[in-house]
């Protein structure tokens, strides 16, 4: 029942230290305060109550979320531009409140899948340009400008500037480094093309996928267990007082063709006395 459960409720989140809690919120804290001051500054505190929201969903995303696809300045720039036009594109010319509000977030979203933008905070972006009243109506599509464009560079700056000091978090996601640990029978390119073939929007991005599993790899090659891989071009990745024994099964059914596995077996340096056996 439990696993049942599980699987309908999904995995949680990743597990973060203390610092990274605090790094995100205060991060948060700052570029909040200063979307809100300047929103109520262009369209009054009533529109700042509306526009905050939109900005207060990106926020999770860059502070709390900085290496995430959603998160990286193309989804974030395109998306919340992109989903103010529609927005502010449906409220001027669909008179029925209900109808111009469903268009907009269905249109934002249409938006941001066909220009590859997705960014969760542009369906609100878009709605509020329908229902913020005179005050946000009354901007037209200098909304688009001021508040959502100015907003949007104001969290982008706080999110660069709130992420370089540390060197667990960088934010654009470019300017992140890992070091190269045993590179594994994948490459980049094959990754990305079984993310491809699931078809859906997976909220990583490819450097990340690489990088992760590299460090699978790696783990795989520490704890001393056999790594079986299908007969093929493959290599294998052995620190110097390492040592590699590689058994190959040939299947003998006519089924198989000649199919059969490889067995890695990579042993330590505090081990590699025992492999000569």
């Amino acid at each position: 029942m439990n696993e049942r459960l599980g699987k309908l409720i999904g995995p949680g989140t990743t597990a973060v230290g203390l610092a990274e809690i605090v790094i995100a919120g205060i991060a948060a804290l700052i570029g909040i305060a200063a979307v809100h001051t300047l929103t109520s500054w262009i369209a009054g505190p009533q529109a700042a109550i509306f526009m905050v929201g939109s900005m207060g969903a990106a926020a999770v995303l860059l502070f709390a979320v900085p290496h995430g696809a959603l998160s990286q300045p193309w989804p974030v720039f395109g998306g919340q531009v992109a989903s103010a036009v529609i927005g502010v594109a449906a409220a001027q010319w669909i008179a029925d409140p209900g109808l111009a509000a469903g268009l907009a977030v269905g249109g934002a979203i249409a938006a941001m899948q066909a220009l590859r933008c997705i960014h969760p905070p542009g369906g609100a972006t878009a709605l509020i340009a329908v229902i913020g009243g005179p005050a946000v109506h009354e901007l037209n599509y200098g909304y688009v400008l001021l508040p959502v464009l100015a907003n949007t560079a104001i969290i982008f700056l706080v999110a660069v500037a709130a992420n370089y000091p540390f060197p667990w978090r960088r934010y654009p996601i470019g300017l992140a480094h890992w070091d190269e640990p045993p590179a594994p029978p994948l490459t980049s390119q094959h990754l990305q093309a079984a993310v491809r073939d699931l078809n859906v929007v997976v909220d990583i991005t490819p450097a990340e996928l690489d990088a992760i599993a590299r460090s699978a790899i790696a783990h795989a090659t520490q704890d001393n267990s056999p790594l079986q891989v299908p007969i093929g071009e493959r290599y294998v990745h052995a620190e110097k007082g390492e040592s590699v024994t590689i058994h190959k099964r040939i299947d003998e059914t006519e089924e198989s063709q000649g199919r059969g596995r490889i067995t890695l077996n990579v042993v330590g340096k505090q081990n590699a006395g025992d492999s000569r056996d």
